[in-house]
């Protein structure tokens, strides 16, 4: 799945560039709702293997995520993400994006698998 934003005012840093706080902010957020619509409940990130920045975004900018569900285990769900600009240059890659679904207590619940994902 793809999701887009724009870098306005509020998301830069100091350098005028893309806050890699919010980009990592966006990420998770975009890799939830993937995983919420998969496990049809409410899911918690458990776990980020890897960020890896590759370039920078400016004011104005257009940024798109690209949302790869990779595996779905008894409880998790597991995505990986690339971020680029629209002319195509990579900005980030975030390796082994894990959520968890949860149940109202906040304790693991079972994610029910499609065909699918077995």
């Amino acid at each position: 799945m793809i999701y887009r934003f724009l870098v306005t005012q509020p998301h830069l840093n100091a350098h005028g560039t893309l806050h890699g706080g919010i980009l990592m902010k966006w990420v998770d957020e975009v890799c939830g709702i993937e995983a919420r619509l998969l496990s049809k409940s409410v899911v918690a990130t458990r776990h980020i293997k890897e960020i890896d920045f590759q370039s920078t975004v400016r004011l104005g900018d257009i940024v798109e995520v690209v949302v790869r569900h990779v595996e779905t285990r008894r409880t998790s769900m597991t995505f990986t993400a690339t971020v680029r600009d629209t002319s195509g240059t990579l900005i980030a890659n975030f390796e082994r994006v894990v959520f968890v679904a949860v149940d109202e207590c906040h304790r693991p619940i079972p994610v029910e698998r499609t065909g699918a994902d077995v």
